[in-house]
């Protein structure tokens, strides 16, 4: 092996490490969110919409918790990829700002990102090279 080899198998390595290690937070964070959005009759829940490329737009009819987080995995993105949670009910927002005093009351999205350093602290440990 030469030099040039072992620093190209080292570059491709890290390559797959970053990208694992956004796609684990991200699929932490956004199910994290999913997750703590209040249920009532389930369409808070099952409006959360995942892409990549640009925000979803528009409303979806009620879904499981279940369809929305596959979405969710088979739609996530890794580096150098922006990946989009979107949820465009008019009362998501009041959602947020603690509208829920049962479930969420400091927000579905909010609450979860405090947590972002661990996600990532925790994911770059689990993918390091």
């Amino acid at each position: 092996m030469t030099f040039s080899a072992d620093i190209a198998r080292f570059a491709e390595k890290a390559g797959e490490s970053l990208d694992r290690t956004v796609r684990m937070v991200t699929l932490e964070l956004f199910s994290a969110v999913i997750k703590s959005t209040p249920v009532d009759e389930g369409r808070a829940r099952g409006n959360w919409q995942t892409t990549t490329g640009s925000p979803a737009s528009g409303e979806l009819d009620i879904r499981s918790e279940a369809a929305t987080l596959a979405e969710l995995k088979a739609n996530v993105g890794g580096a150098g990829k922006v990946t989009y949670l979107a949820n465009n009910l008019p009362y998501i927002y009041r959602l947020e700002m603690g509208w829920s005093t049962k479930k969420a009351p400091k927000g579905m999205v909010r609450g979860n990102f405090q947590r972002i350093e661990s996600m990532i602290s925790k994911a770059a440990r689990e993918n390091r090279v």
